[in-house]
């Protein structure tokens, strides 16, 4: 009892200090931007491509729930697309509204091993090598943008920092080397699979882009801001990422010369759609025997 007082507790004050540092991150922003300005630039937005960024975006989730498909395919365990991809949906809504510190990711782990008996372990490894692996996706786009997209980054020899891309593979593959040797098969696929999802959301970032700008601005930066932003908020610091996304892109806005209304404006609505793209995951919290019939046990 006094176990699970203090498991309570200590969820609680996780919860309450991410509160607190979302709100301080956000506080700080709205006070270095013009509001009524950032507002004006999200009222002109194309609301038709705002609704093709929530399309693309989910697609991109398609592409990451088959990602973690394939990992889970090693231990041996079967899950057919259609239910692993209503499970990553109900992920992905409790990473938004989920109360305590378990978060999407978690709860997989315990809906996996409490109705199907997989070990918490292999699945705790494969959902964290399918993290770091996304991970590793976004730092090689960076790499590719810094070395042959952006001539205004404020680094030395940022030109050949596309020869470290070898070296990140090589990092995630000792990974699971280490922690989950039997997915090495899937080295491959995983990482063009994160390929994919990643430069779908990058697609959905710009129709972002262009529906707040038209096509005469020019993307690279506010890109390479969007992959920078992606890690800062996957630091789980913070609720959803809130806070986190907007304060990356206003400090490097001024580094890359950026506008900060159109900046803060990418952020938002990336973060928006990202919400309403999860929240049809609430079906599988309310009547979560609708994953259940296509979950299998690999024989």
């Amino acid at each position: 009892m006094m176990e699970e007082r203090k498991k309570k507790l200590v969820n609680i004050i996780k919860q309450t200090v991410k509160v607190c540092v979302s709100a301080l991150a956000l506080w700080w922003v709205i006070s270095h931007i013009d509001i009524k300005s950032t507002w004006a630039t999200i009222r002109g937005a194309n609301n038709i491509l705002i609704v093709a960024a929530i399309f693309v975006y989910a697609l991109s989730q398609i592409a990451a729930a088959q990602r973690l498909n394939m990992l889970f395919r090693t231990i041996p365990f079967r899950i057919s697309s259609i239910a692993n991809i209503k499970l990553y949906w109900l992920g992905l809504f409790y990473n938004f509204f989920l109360p305590g510190g378990v978060g999407g990711d978690g709860y997989k782990v315990y809906y996996l091993h409490r109705h199907h008996n997989q070990p918490v372990k292999a699945l705790t490894a494969l959902v964290l090598a399918d993290r770091l692996n996304g991970m590793c996706v976004i730092i090689i786009f960076l790499l590719i943008f810094s070395s042959f997209f952006l001539e205004s980054l404020p680094f030395p020899y940022h030109e050949f920092y596309f020869l470290a891309i070898p070296l990140v593979l090589i990092g995630y593959w000792i990974f699971l080397k280490i922690f989950k040797h039997c997915a090495i098969q899937a080295f491959w696929r995983v990482t063009l699979t994160s390929a994919i999802s990643q430069g779908l959301q990058m697609c959905s970032a710009t129709l972002i882009l262009i529906s707040l700008t038209g096509t005469d601005c020019s993307f690279e930066s506010y890109l390479f801001l969007f992959f920078v932003s992606s890690i800062a908020s996957a630091i789980p610091i913070t609720i959803g990422g809130i806070g986190a996304r907007e304060m990356t892109f206003l400090i490097g806005s001024q580094y890359l010369s950026t506008n900060n209304d159109i900046a803060i404006a990418l952020s938002l609505l990336f973060y928006i759609n990202s919400l309403l793209c999860a929240l049809p995951g609430i079906v599988y919290a309310i009547r979560p025997k609708m994953i259940e019939n296509g979950i299998r046990k690999e024989e």
